[in-house]
This record gives C-alpha cells, structure tokens and sequence, in this order.
C-alpha cells in the first residue's frame, strides 16, 4: 500500500478546522442560555431617582439608541431586531419587570451577543435613566430590588 501525503495533510487540515470552530458553536449555545446577572450586580440600586426629568432623558437615549432593535413601543419589534438571533426581548413584559435596576443595569454595561456593551460609550446615568423610562413602560413594579 502507497502512502498519499496529499490525503494526510487534508485530513489534517479538516481536523484543524474543524477544532477551530468549535468555540463558535459553544459561543452560539451559551448566547441561548438565560441572561443572568451576577447576584450582587442584582443587589445594586439606581442612585438615579425616576424623575420626570430623568425619564425624559432615558426616552431620549433608547429612542435614538434602543429603538431600532427594540421598537418604538419596546415590544422587542423594531427594524433591526427582526434578524438578530436572540431576538430583542418585550422590554414591556413582566419577566423585565420581575428583574432587578441592578440586573438590567448589569446588562446594559455588559452586553451579549447581540447586545452591544454600552460600559464605555454611555454614561452611568444614561444607563440607569434608561432603565427608569422603561420602568413605565411594563406592568408597575412592586420592588426592584432582590428578595434575598
């Protein structure tokens, strides 16, 4: 029997290439896993107070930035949404509602395919306004803080 260089090296390369793909498909699987912020991130309170002024200021930040992806009425329905994968969550619904200032902060900062981080191109209280406008978007909040 013959020894074929050529078919050694091919099944080399597709062994290669196949090991490099297999952290993309462990990044797809864990960007379908749930989105949970660390318990003290959850723990953290919006030093920003839900004034008129500051919700104000929140709507004006996710309309120019948030409302492509999440729509004009926060139902997770906007243009750009529509072809990401996870698809932009119902800002409106009451498992947003259910979470934390802290968690949707911790969010916001961290971001995850397909959210983009927003750590160092918002501020701190663009962030924490944010969440204070989508705040009445939703069924009312009884706390926002963890029970725990």
């Amino acid at each position: 029997m013959r020894w074929d260089g050529r078919a050694v090296i091919v099944g080399l390369l597709l062994a290669v290439l196949g090991w490099a793909a297999a952290p993309w498909q462990f990044a797809r699987a864990d960007d379908q896993a749930p989105w949970k912020a660390p318990s003290r991130a959850a723990r953290k309170k919006n030093p920003i107070a839900a004034t008129a002024d500051s919700i104000a200021r929140g709507k004006a930040v996710y309309i120019a930035q948030c409302l492509p992806c999440h729509g004009p009425g926060a139902k997770g329905d906007g243009p750009a949404g529509a072809s990401l994968t996870p698809h932009p969550p119902d800002l409106t619904s009451a498992a947003v509602a259910s979470e934390t200032d802290g968690e949707l902060f911790w969010k916001i900062t961290n971001g995850r395919k397909p959210v983009p981080s927003y750590e160092k191109t918002w501020p701190e209280e663009d962030r924490w306004s944010v969440i204070n406008f989508v705040r009445t978007l939703g069924p009312p909040v009884t706390s926002t803080q963890p029970s725990n």
